[in-house]
C-alpha cells in the first residue's frame, strides 16, 4: 500500500492521527506509558486507578486497518501476543468532501476486532487456500459487511461501533510523536492516504485496489503493462 512517508504531508497526517489517539486516552483519564521490550511501536500501557491494560493504536488514511497473523498459532500479532484489551483506531474522514478534515476516533474491544479478523480470514482462506497475509489482514471500517467480495466479510466495525470522538485533523503535531511510533500504527503495511496530490499509480497499489474490488488476495492479481 501507499507509503505514508512518501511526502511530508502524509507523514504529518500520520503523526497527527496517532497523536489524536493518545489525546483521546488522556481525556479518558488514563496515564499512558510505553510497553518495555514489547517491540510494538504503537502499543501503549494505560492506567487509571486499579484499571491497567495494553492498548494498540491503529491509524488509517483510507479507512481500512490491519493486523498480521501468525500462521503457526493463529494469533494476531500486535494484539494477541502482547495481551491487548482494546484497539484504538483513528481514521481520517475522507467521505465529507470539501469540508474540514476530521479524525474519527474509535475505541474497540480486542475481542470484537479479533472476531472480525478471524471471520474475514476464514472467508478469504476458503476462497484462496494460498492466501498471503504476510502484510496483514485488512478489514474495512465503514463498508457494509457482505459475503462478496470476500474482503468485505467482517467489514463495518466502524458502523456497528460509531466513533467516540471527532477531532479536527489540522494542528501542530507533537514532537513526541516520532516516525518510529507510526511504524506499525497503520498495520504491517501502510494505509493509503487522502489523495492530496496527483501521484503516479504504482503496481502494488493497483493490485491492492483490484484485489479489494474482486475479493481476492493481491498476490492473485497479475498486471501486464505494454509500452
Amino acid at each position: 500500500m501507499t507509503n505514508i512517508y512518501a511526502t511530508p504531508e502524509k507523514v504529518q497526517y500520520a503523526k497527527r492521527l496517532f497523536e489524536i489517539g493518545i489525546e483521546y486516552l488522556e481525556r479518558k483519564g488514563y496515564e499512558i506509558s510505553r510497553v518495555p521490550r514489547a517491540g510494538k511501536k504503537s502499543l501503549r500501557r494505560v492506567k487509571k486507578g486499579k484499571e491497567e491494560f495494553n492498548v494498540a493504536i491503529r491509524t488509517s488514511q483510507d479507512q481500512w486497518f490491519a493486523f498480521p497473523r501468525d500462521d503457526s498459532t493463529g494469533k494476531w500479532l500486535g494484539m494477541d501476543d502482547v495481551d491487548v484489551q482494546r484497539v484504538i483506531v483513528v481514521a481520517l474522514n475522507t467521505r465529507e468532501e470539501g469540508k474540514e478534515k476530521i479524525a474519527l476516533v474509535h475505541d474497540f474491544t480486542a475481542s470484537e476486532v479479533r472476531d472480525r479478523l478471524n471471520k474475514n480470514y476464514r472467508a478469504r482462506h476458503a476462497a484462496n487456500p494460498n492466501i498471503d497475509i504476510s502484510h496483514g489482514n485488512w478489514i474495512s471500517l465503514y463498508n457494509k459487511e457482505a459475503r462478496e467480495p470476500t474482503s468485505f466479510v467482517g467489514a463495518g466495525i466502524g458502523l456497528a461501533f460509531p466513533p467516540f470522538d471527532r477531532v479536527p485533523l489540522f494542528g501542530v503535531a507533537s514532537d513526541e510523536v516520532e516516525e518510529e511510533d507510526l511504524a506499525d500504527a497503520d498495520g504491517p503495511m501502510l494505509a493509503a492516504p487522502v489523495p492530496v496530490i496527483d501521484e503516479p499509480l504504482t503496481i502494488p497499489e493497483a493490485k491492492r485496489r483490484l484485489a479489494l474490488t474482486f475479493g481476492v488476495d493481491p498476490s492473485a492479481i497479475k498486471i501486464l503493462v505494454e509500452g
